[in-house]
């Protein structure tokens, strides 16, 4: 007779697998269903969804268990990595945050309020996690990633109501939802497949715990555009996954010499500087920022969806060493505009002012440009890797007097 408590590995049962997915899918469902209407929303939330993940944590737990790919001479390690990649996405949200903007969390942070999100949250993301270690470690017992992908797809899809698809009904929401929302999640969900994959549920309770606290107990939130979010989510949990492989196989191969271990780890802590630094360059830390180009006003410089390369002017000395024939970027109410530069303005009252012009136009821009409004000096450009960006832009964004022919 089979043991639930038995601790050697176990060959998987095909009919425990299909319980267990029918347990993510009866919560996806029921949570969805018009059941709910006739449940109050606060206890379903906070109390009947809580005691069902908890439940089937438990009953998930006590299965058979699936011994992980990693050895226990390498959980430590693993499980500070799992660690050190969850605190470095929220240190790099924080940064993405002071760039783009911080706003106020919109949960209850009192000491009830804390403790109903822990119970909250925690529940789920147990309930969740028993499920895909059992998935994933049942299904593969070497680096399938068919397989990760599936499971991840699957976790990802019931991560998000029904409503949410249901409104997409349009190819700029999709692609919007697909960039800021589920590219993103999708890409946390890969990689917290394969930590189980390595060690078992403890990994990504770790990995995600840390992210999911801070989103949920955090007073202060980053307020990220879609294409930060973007950014960030999808670059940092691909970064962490190639990382976390390279650094297994490291450890597999059971490397003892103290030098060599100070050099992989100095190599892993210079390549997290660059990585960020990457995604820094990319939300405007630096002196320089990419932009992306939506009209064809300055054809044949730069085309629609050309990503150009902006040198910041923050200061007057920097505006005063502009000439005619450069190209700036500037601001108009709330669209940004980058054009050459075709008369500087000279006044001992009013000061400097800029006329500009975009080649492709038949005539000068209107209004003068103001030192304030200039956001910086176009440098360089990189052709048409932008073009997704155009996809989700609206034709509000420009407005179409403004530019003459």
């Amino acid at each position: 007779m089979e043991s639930s408590f038995k601790l050697t590995p176990t060959k998987p049962s095909s009919k425990r697998r299909i319980i267990v997915i029918l347990f993510l899918l009866s919560i996806y469902i029921l949570e969805n269903s018009p059941i709910v209407n006739f449940i109050d929303n606060y206890i379903f939330t906070y109390i009947i969804k809580p005691i069902l993940w908890t439940c089937i944590a438990i009953i998930v737990w006590r299965m058979p268990n699936i011994k992980p790919k990693a050895k226990l001479k390498n959980a430590r390690m693993l499980k500070f990595w799992a660690l050190y990649f969850g605190v470095m996405y929220v240190i790099i949200t924080i940064v993405a945050g002071l760039i783009d903007g911080l706003g106020n969390s919109p949960y209850d942070h009192s000491p009830k309020g804390i403790l109903i999100n822990i119970i909250f949250i925690g529940s789920a993301l147990l309930g969740r996690e028993f499920i895909r270690n059992y998935l994933v470690n049942s299904f593969s017992k070497k680096d399938n990633y068919l397989v990760f992908i599936l499971i991840a797809l699957v976790m990802t899809i019931t991560n998000f109501p029904i409503s949410k698809y249901l409104d997409l009904a349009s190819v700029k929401a999709l692609v919007q939802f697909l960039a800021e929302f589920f590219i993103p999640e999708f890409s946390h969900n890969f990689f917290a497949t394969y930590l189980v994959f390595l060690g078992g549920p403890i990994m990504s309770l770790i990995y995600l715990g840390i992210i999911q606290g801070f989103h949920w107990l955090s007073p202060i939130l980053p307020d990220l555009k879609w294409i930060t979010s973007a950014l960030v989510g999808i670059l940092c949990p691909t970064f962490f996954l190639m990382s976390m492989q390279s650094i297994y196989l490291n450890a597999s191969k059971q490397i003892k010499k103290r030098e060599q271990e100070k050099e992989s780890l100095g190599g892993w802590i210079i390549t997290s500087i660059i990585s960020i630094a990457i995604i820094w360059f990319a939300v405007g830390v630096f002196p320089i920022y990419p932009s992306v180009i939506a009209t064809g006003s300055m054809e044949p410089m730069i085309y629609p969806g050309d990503v150009i390369v902006v040198k910041k002017i923050t200061e007057m000395e920097g505006v005063y060493n502009l000439k005619v024939g450069d190209v700036i970027q500037f601001k108009r109410d709330a669209i940004l505009i980058s054009h050459r530069i075709t008369e500087i303005k000279k006044s001992e009252i009013e000061g400097i002012s800029f006329k500009t012009k975009g080649d492709n136009n038949s005539r000068e821009d209107t209004e003068l440009v103001e030192p304030q409004d200039i956001k910086g000096k176009i440098i360089y450009t990189v052709p048409k890797v932008g073009w997704p960006t155009l996809l989700i832009k609206s034709d509000k964004d420009i407005y179409l007097d403004e530019i003459k022919f």
